[in-house]
């Protein structure tokens, strides 16, 4: 029995991060299709219609949305919208907490988390984590030569923030992915096979 439970194990182990990230694909064409199709029947009638279109139309919305953001008008509308949206009380905090994690994902020069570093906790303990702010000049209080490490939790998707003195931190060669897949796995994640 122990060795079916093994087999079974090593199986799901194989097919469940593969199932897992085809369905959340699938879910997002599924949901680009649902909500854009009623739109591009505005233009088209249904014998012109063809299954994908809808999906087709959400990437070209985020494209265009993107080639916008480059103009100064949209980025300031942006920005009012943002601010508005950061008076609600709930809805700023649902906000915020989506507008962080897409960040992890934007591309480098957006993302949040740039340098991975090693902090060193006490004496022999150190931890991975991610440069957040490298000087505080624009907040003496906290005093000179100190930086701020975010430290994610393993299996979570939250984590701390610590201020500590720039020679209790060391930068890695590790990239943001790999380190993010590190920690969140508590240490177990491993390479692909090749």
């Amino acid at each position: 029995m122990r060795f079916l439970a093994k087999i079974f194990l090593r199986g799901l182990a194989a097919i469940l991060p593969l199932a897992l990230t085809g369905y959340l694909g699938y879910a997002a064409v599924v949901a680009g299709e649902t909500l854009l199709r009623k739109l591009v029947l505005l233009f088209l009638d249904e014998t012109s219609y063809w299954p994908g279109m809808g999906f087709l139309t959400s990437l070209l919305l985020v494209l265009l949305a993107g080639l916008l953001m480059y103009s100064f008008v949209v980025r300031r509308l942006h920005r009012y919208l943002v601010a508005w949206l950061e008076r609600i009380p709930v809805v700023k905090s649902i906000y915020g907490m989506i507008v962080d994690v897409v960040r992890l994902f934007a591309s480098a020069e957006d993302r949040p988390f740039r340098k991975v570093v090693m902090v060193e906790q006490q004496a022999g303990v150190e931890q991975i984590g991610f440069l957040t702010k490298e000087d505080f000049a624009d907040m003496p209080e906290v005093g000179a030569g100190k930086v701020a490490v975010y430290l994610p939790m393993s299996y979570q998707l939250g984590g701390f923030t610590v201020v500590v003195p720039r020679a209790r931190v060391r930068v890695l060669s590790m990239s943001v992915e790999q380190a993010l897949r590190f920690c969140v796995t508590a240490g177990v994640a491993q390479k692909p096979e090749s």
